[in-house]
Formats: C-alpha cells, structure tokens, sequence
C-alpha cells in the first residue's frame, strides 16, 4: 500500500452492496479478484475527469463569452444593453415610417 492514502469513507448500505456486486462482476470479467477499494477507486478517478472537464468545458465557455463581450463593445462603442434595445427600435420605427410615408 506504498503509493495510498487511507481514507475513511461512509456509504450506505444500498452503496455498498451495488459495489460488491460491481467487484465482483468484474473479478469474474478478469479472472482475478477485484476489491471494492479498486472499483471506488475507479469510480472515483472518472468522476474527478468528469468534474475537471465541465470546468474546463464552463472556462472555454467563459472564454468565449467574454470575447464575444469585446466584439459587441466594439460593434457598439460603449452603449448599455438598454441603449441597444432602444437605438434598434428607433431605427426600426424610422424605417416603417419611411416605408409607409416615404421621406420628406
């Protein structure tokens, strides 16, 4: 047990019966036995590459959020939200206005 750290964990009943089974499902798979310690193991190294995925997935997501922020800041030279909302309305209510009565 060099390379371990001993680690108490509490599981329940349920817990501990589905990963009996699952041990011993793969010591049979195997050919050699399998303890319950090495399926939490493994169950426990995927679910660590999982979480450090969505992170890293949330990051890029970040990423890019945050760049298409600057885009829009340029696009649109400092205005609010708000400001948007409301120049694109102008616009539009300029343009049916031209279309219905046509330019004076």
């Amino acid at each position: 047990m060099g390379g371990y750290y001993r680690a108490q964990v509490l599981l329940e009943p349920e817990q501990y019966d589905r990963l009996r089974e699952l041990a011993r499902a793969r010591s049979l798979r195997q050919g050699k036995r399998v303890s319950v310690s090495q399926v939490i193991r493994e169950i426990l190294d995927q679910a660590l590459w999982d979480e450090q995925r969505r992170w890293q997935q949330a990051q890029e997501a970040l990423e890019d959020l945050f760049a298409l922020g600057d885009v829009v800041q340029v696009r649109w030279r400092g205005e609010m939200p708000e400001d948007w909302i409301a120049k694109m309305r102008e616009e539009r209510a300029d343009a049916l206005y031209e279309e219905l009565f046509g330019s004076n």
